[in-house]
């Protein structure tokens, strides 16, 4: 059964409350045996908590879905209890991450990129729990635990779950890793958790300073809002592929996590406890040598999982796919690498789009006229053309007319065209591509946690706002059901 869920419940019931005490009359710590036989691992792992941390109660809840509190603690103890880290700095850091000043990422870009990879890895693993990280600062988006309500919800019976906090995010269609994946009745899933650095988390801090209130001019640069240079976004986004008979190579020997999630993308409400397999990372800097003109400010990069590198550490089985920092708005070529990718076709022509084909990256999609994206991403776009429409509220699709369905033989006949570039401009860092609208400064988990919050609020209220119907809102959604 699909449970809302919260940390405070599996810890009232092993005694414990949010601050660290015992929920009994005496208010006393429970001993350590009393503890471990009630729920061994998960008492274990709260009596090893790092010393000086306490849990706390915070303004946002910690995740969305979970199986009950008794299942937790008969059946899945061992596994972690996901917890939102919103201790946002109040203060702008003032130093940047020391790849940003040391490599120039149009130079040396494949070594920018791994320096990224380890910064960000950089206290964070194994567990990617921020609360472990002693060398510094990282921190959770809020308000992406609900599910996206409405006739075009997207993604279908979303939000996070509890074990990890991984949110739903997108489906892959059949073949689109590799000719060894048919795909399932309702479609493989993608869940994806983001972690941001001290940078990126003082601006949420301004956002969210009033958790009851959010302020979206924190993220638009004509209210003096926008992430400053420094900010890193780093995701892992895992998938439930392969099953049944379908094989990828690249798959063996996964990085693999439990997790509460929908038995398949499309067509199933029902949650289950399964095991998800890392695919993908992506990474996203504010750089100001990607500033203007005709620039957007940020850099993006992906990797790709292949388990038959076979590293001892696991987290560097991910190779590097490229990276980007602009849409090469000129270039209007429309070509695509349909599905299945049995080779990494790199484009000599673009310039701000590089790629890094090597023996150990598994046979790559990539985007449009070969622009960068992952391999849970769709092949008609690209990592920065999607970002482009991170707004709120969402009047820009999250992709141009034709992108969707992907993978088939030829281009979408769209490609190339006017409209078509819309999203393939380079628009500047905090500025929106409808300038109606806020911009999330290239966020779509802060525009999806804005859309989320004020939702609720309004259900909450009973009423609606005038401005509500000033524009039409469009889904974010990269595809339907076919």
């Amino acid at each position: 059964m699909t449970q809302k869920w919260n940390a405070a419940a599996a810890l009232a019931a092993m005694g414990l409350s949010l601050t660290g005490g015992v929920a009994s009359a005496q208010q006393k710590l429970a001993p350590k045996k009393q503890l471990t036989a009630q729920a061994p691992a998960a008492a274990e792992a709260l009596l090893r908590t790092p010393e000086g941390y306490k849990l706390k109660e915070t303004p946002f809840p910690d995740f969305g879905y979970m199986v009950s509190t008794q299942d937790y603690l008969n059946k899945y103890s061992d596994q972690p209890i996901f917890r939102l880290k919103t201790d946002f700095p109040t203060v702008k850091p003032k130093k940047q991450p020391d790849f940003v000043q040391k490599i120039d990422f149009r130079k040396n870009p494949k070594e920018y990129l791994l320096a990224v990879r380890d910064y960000s890895f950089d206290g964070n693993l194994p567990d990617w729990d921020p609360f472990k990280n002693t060398k510094r600062g990282w921190y959770h988006i809020p308000w992406l635990h609900p599910s996206t309500e409405g006739p075009n919800a997207y993604p279908p019976n979303g939000g996070t779950e509890g074990f990890h906090g991984l949110i739903k995010e997108a489906p892959l269609s059949p073949l689109q890793l590799g000719p060894g994946q048919k795909g399932k009745d309702g479609g493989y899933s993608v869940y994806a958790i983001t972690l941001v650095n001290d940078m990126a988390g003082y601006t949420l801090g301004r956002m969210w300073a009033d958790p009851n209130n959010p302020d979206p001019r924190a993220t638009d640069r004509r209210y003096g809002g926008g992430f400053p240079p420094g900010t890193v976004f780093a995701k892992l986004l895992f998938t439930d592929a392969p099953q049944g008979d379908d094989q990828l190579p690249f798959m063996q020997n996964p990085l693999q996590w439990t997790a509460y999630i929908t038995e398949n993308f499309w067509k199933s409400s029902k949650r289950i406890v399964t095991k998800v397999n890392l695919l993908q990372m992506d990474i996203a800097v504010r750089d100001t040598r990607a500033d203007g003109p005709g620039g957007t400010g940020w850099v993006f990069g992906t990797f790709a999982y292949n388990g038959q590198v076979n590293n001892p550490n696991k987290f560097l089985n991910l190779v590097p796919v490229g990276m980007m920092w602009g849409n090469d708005p000129d270039n209007k070529v429309n070509t695509t690498n349909p599905f299945p990718p049995t080779e990494t076709k790199v484009n000599p022509d673009l310039k701000e789009t590089v790629i890094f084909p090597s023996k150990e990256l598994p046979p790559q999609h990539l985007g449009w006229n070969g622009r960068l994206n992952g391999p849970a991403d769709l092949n008609t776009t690209s990592c920065l053309s999607c970002h482009n429409a991170a707004q709120y509220p969402a009047v820009s699709s999250l992709v141009p007319d034709g992108a969707v369905p992907d993978g088939g033989p030829k281009p979408p006949p769209q490609g190339g065209t006017a409209e078509w570039m819309k999203w393939f401009q380079n628009v500047p860092a905090g500025t929106s591509m409808d300038q109606r609208v806020y911009s999330t400064d290239f966020s779509f988990q802060v525009a999806i946690a804005l859309t989320n919050f004020f939702t609720v609020k309004g259900k909450e209220l009973q009423g609606n706002w005038a401005s509500d119907y000033q524009l039409a809102p469009v889904p974010i959604t990269r595809g339907f059901p076919d």
